[in-house]
């Protein structure tokens, strides 16, 4: 990837006051590191943007500042809940020759046919790992390939990652990312059986029975009376 740059402005509009510099197209941000005294900045949104959907939180951005150049990684930005509106984000100065923790996401790739049947699901458990590294060689993603994993039961930790002499991993060796689970099976409901009408004979022997069970009642009553 090339060098990514951001021409960044010192701004004096803090706090509320903030919204006027959104509304006139610019983001309000702030630069904070080691050996830096905290500068409340401002960036044109549209250039924060595109440089934002290529570095993303793990590659170099070089900010421009007056006549000062800055190697930065973007970190904590703000969006709008609803809008998905940027509204805030955080230039971290970097050390060159310093390593640096950062989180780096996780790609899944490759088929797994038991998953692809649909007798087993794909659970992603983590979708990002910490690494350290040197700011310059902070790996875009880590790329996780389902296709070797022996079928249901089968797993992959942070042990199991691909590794590389460009960084090393913070994360416990022992977390989980990726596991293949057998699917669970919907259950179909049994429809209760139709209720069908009585034969007529059941019918005929019912209002017997009533009847019958009536005259007793009747004539109990009328014992009663003469008692």
């Amino acid at each position: 990837m090339d060098k990514l740059r951001l021409v960044v402005e010192k701004r004096a509009v803090l706090g509320k006051q903030a919204k006027k510099l959104r509304r006139e197209g610019y983001l309000p941000a702030n630069i904070y590191g080691k050996s830096i005294v905290s500068q409340a900045v401002r960036v044109k949104l549209d250039e924060f943007r595109s440089v934002y959907k290529k570095a993303k939180g793990t590659h170099l951005v070089y900010l421009q500042i007056d006549k000062e150049e800055l190697p930065v990684l973007i970190q904590n930005v703000q969006q709008h809940p609803v809008t998905g509106k940027y509204l805030h984000a955080d230039f971290r100065k970097m050390d060159l020759k310093e390593k640096t923790e950062a989180q780096v996401p996780i790609e899944v790739v490759g088929q797994l046919e038991v998953v692809k049947s649909g007798e087993a699901d794909l659970l992603v458990l983590s979708d990002k790992v910490w690494i350290r590294a040197l700011p310059e060689k902070i790996p875009e993603k880590i790329v996780v390939d389902i296709a070797g994993l022996s079928g249901i039961g089968a797993e992959v930790r942070v042990k199991n990652l691909p590794k590389s002499v460009d960084y090393e991993f913070v994360d416990d060796a022992e977390k989980l990312v990726v596991q293949i689970v057998e699917a669970k099976k919907e259950e179909i409901p049994v429809a209760a059986p139709a209720l069908t009408e009585e034969a007529p004979v059941a019918k005929e022997q019912n209002r017997e029975i009533a009847q019958a069970e009536e005259k007793s009642k009747e004539k109990e009553d009328k014992e009663n009376k003469k008692e």
